[in-house]
C-alpha cells in the first residue's frame, strides 16, 4: 500500500513539474495587411518565455488584404515593426489572447472626430455625424473586440505665426524651425501619426 501511495505521489510530483515548465499558453496573432506594403514585425519575449519571432505579411490593400494567422506565446513582447516601405516603429506588444492586428493604408488618416467647443459637439469628419459630449463615446476606431488598427507615418505641419493666431503661439517649443514668407514668420513641424495610441492597447508606441 505504501508503494502504491509513493507512485501516486510521485506521478502527482511528475505532472506538477510539467506544469510548471510550460510558463504560459499559446494564442493566435492575426496579422491583416491592407497598407500597400509589405509588414515585417520583430517580437522579442521577456525572460518568462524568451521566446523571439520575425513575422512577415505581404503587401495587401483594403479591397484584397493579405491575411496571416501566426501561433505565438502570451507574453508582453519588445517589438520593432517596418511597415509603409521601410518605415521602422518600436515599442511593446502584450499578447495576453488572441489578438487581431489590422495594417491601414499608408499615409491615409483614417475618418474621425473633430471638435467644435462652441456648440460642445463632436462631429465626424466623413459622415458628419454629431456625438454630443455630455453622450461622450468618442473613441478613436477602436474596430471590433479583440482588434486594433494600425498606422505610422510623418506629418508635416506648417502655418503662419502671428498675433491673431494664439493657439499656435503657445506651442512655439515644439515646432522644428521657422522660415520668412510672405512678410510674416511662418513655423513647421514634423510630427508622427499613429494609431493605436494610449495605453489601452496591447499594441504599444
Amino acid at each position: 500500500m505504501k508503494k502504491v501511495s509513493m507512485l501516486v505521489l510521485l506521478a502527482i510530483l511528475a505532472s506538477t513539474l510539467m506544469m510548471a515548465a510550460i510558463p504560459t499558453k499559446n494564442v493566435r496573432l492575426t496579422m491583416i495587411n491592407k497598407s500597400g506594403y509589405d509588414v515585417y514585425m520583430k517580437l522579442e519575449g521577456s525572460q518568462l518565455t524568451e521566446a523571439f519571432y520575425y513575422l512577415t505579411v505581404p503587401s495587401g490593400d483594403r479591397d484584397v488584404p493579405t491575411v496571416k494567422i501566426f501561433t505565438v506565446m502570451a507574453d508582453v513582447y519588445t517589438r520593432t515593426t517596418w511597415q509603409c516601405n521601410g518605415i521602422q516603429s518600436s515599442g511593446n506588444l502584450v499578447v495576453d489572447g488572441n489578438l487581431r492586428l489590422t495594417f491601414s493604408p499608408c499615409y491615409e488618416m483614417p475618418c474621425g472626430f473633430s471638435p467644435d467647443w462652441r456648440d460642445a459637439t463632436w462631429v465626424d469628419r466623413c459622415t458628419g455625424e454629431v456625438v454630443y459630449l455630455q453622450d461622450w463615446i468618442r473613441k478613436r476606431h477602436a474596430g471590433e473586440p479583440r482588434m486594433e488598427k494600425v498606422t505610422y507615418f510623418k506629418i508635416f505641419q506648417y502655418g503662419p505665426v502671428n498675433s491673431y493666431n494664439i493657439g499656435v503661439r503657445q506651442f512655439l517649443f515644439l515646432f522644428s524651425g521657422y522660415w520668412n514668407f510672405g512678410g510674416g514668420t511662418w513655423f513647421y513641424r514634423i510630427r508622427s501619426y499613429r494609431l493605436p495610441y494610449g495605453c489601452a492597447w496591447r499594441y504599444q508606441y
